[in-house]
């Protein structure tokens, strides 16, 4: 498949950059005096995440929300830290790894993502000291779910990527960690592959720079 391959389309979370979702859990639970199970689904358990990462609700009107649901009041600030958890940082490693991609493919980023985690996640790369400003630096055009109004597994946001950066199916590479994400990019021809805990980036594509 290697030799066949011009454009990798890369998804963030769990590929490109370390997640930990147990951690904005644990502070809601915390915020909300509730279990995580009774966080999760205060968080995730309606439409109104899923609009968030669409870009169809404000930032202003998701704490709005969260707010309203807190059996006392809350700040934003302590909204912000606890939505904020789950982002870990980069793997140190994989920063050469993705320039060097950069300079062989035609390299892309395809992110569900929200306005809060978009605007933080250059804050992440500068306090790292990595080399990089921001995402952009690391491929030649990323794609947020909640810039572009579609998201992941909908078929229809990875026809578009194909067509506005004008790839070939035939000719690109999607990586992501959810099996349903790379069903979804497969539906469409693109080539797949799905990162699990034994392989990641590193392993993936150690020898194709």
């Amino acid at each position: 498949m290697q030799n066949t391959i011009k454009n990798i389309i890369f998804d963030f979370g769990g590929v490109v950059f370390h997640i930990e979702e147990k951690r904005t859990i644990d502070a809601f639970a915390q915020l909300y005096h509730c279990s995580g199970k009774q966080a999760l689904e205060y968080l995730f358990a309606n439409d109104l995440f899923f609009s968030f990462e669409c870009g169809k609700i404000s930032v202003p009107d998701f704490i709005a929300h969260l707010q309203s649901i807190a059996p006392q009041p809350i700040t934003k600030e302590q909204i912000l830290a606890a939505w904020n958890a789950i982002l870990v940082g980069y793997p140190p490693e994989h920063i050469p790894l993705l320039l060097a991609l950069k300079k062989k493919y035609r390299t892309f980023l395809l992110s569900n993502t929200n306005e809060i985690h978009t605007g933080e996640f250059p804050h992440i790369a500068q306090r790292q000291q990595l080399g990089i400003q921001s995402n952009h630096d690391l491929f030649e055009k990323v794609w947020y779910s909640n810039e572009i109004g579609m998201r992941k597994p909908n078929p229809e946001i990875f026809e578009f990527a194909l067509r506005d950066a004008n790839l070939k199916a035939e000719e690109t590479l999607f990586v992501d960690d959810l099996a349903e994400n790379v069903a979804a990019a497969a539906t469409v021809g693109i080539h797949t592959i799905q990162i699990t805990k034994d392989k990641g980036i590193m392993q993936i594509f150690g020898n194709w720079i």
